[in-house]
């Protein structure tokens, strides 16, 4: 990614300028921007580059259509631990209910990530438990039944309640 695109996601982060300013300004023809986006989202894994890795999740929630392609690199990035995007990309995938995505969000549920110490509420695997929910395969519901049986309580109770919503 260039200075130039990366400023235009700034401004966009920062409601400076409009979706379609922040579209006109990459000079990709829009039927090209879904593999375009896929292929920044590669550069960004190769290079470990967290900012526009940042960036282009931004970008990949403006324009969802951008995602559809990427489930294979938001895979290998939701087990990589050298950014902080890992709710985001959880977020991405209850939105496309790839069943791609049900072992590396099973995965990420029960991993705890340093910079998430913090966090006593788990939103992380509660992302990936609510992803996997939607996905709404028989595998998913496996991953599901994993989770409900955990030591953590706050994983086994939101992943209880998500295999009760299936069955209701």
């Amino acid at each position: 990614m260039n200075n130039q695109e990366r400023e235009l996601i700034e401004n966009h982060m920062f409601k400076s300028i409009t979706k379609e300013k922040l579209l006109k300004g990459f000079n990709v023809e829009i039927e090209l921007m879904p593999k375009y986006f896929n292929e920044l989202l590669h550069v960004a894994y190769n290079e470990k580059n967290a900012d526009d890795l940042e960036l282009l999740i931004h970008l990949g929630f403006v324009f969802e259509s951008f995602l559809k392609d990427s489930v294979d690199i938001l895979c290998k990035l939701l087990e990589e631990t050298w950014h902080i995007q890992h709710e985001n990309i959880a977020s991405a995938f209850q939105w496309l209910e790839s069943p791609g995505a049900i072992e590396s969000l099973y995965k990420a549920a029960l991993t705890r990530f340093e910079y998430l110490d913090y966090d006593e509420a788990f939103a992380l695997a509660v992302k990936c438990i609510w992803a996997l929910w939607a996905i709404n395969t028989p595998e998913s519901h496996k991953k599901l039944e994993l989770l409900s049986r955990v030591d953590n309580e706050i994983i086994r109770e939101c992943a209880q309640e998500r295999l009760a919503d299936k069955k209701s």
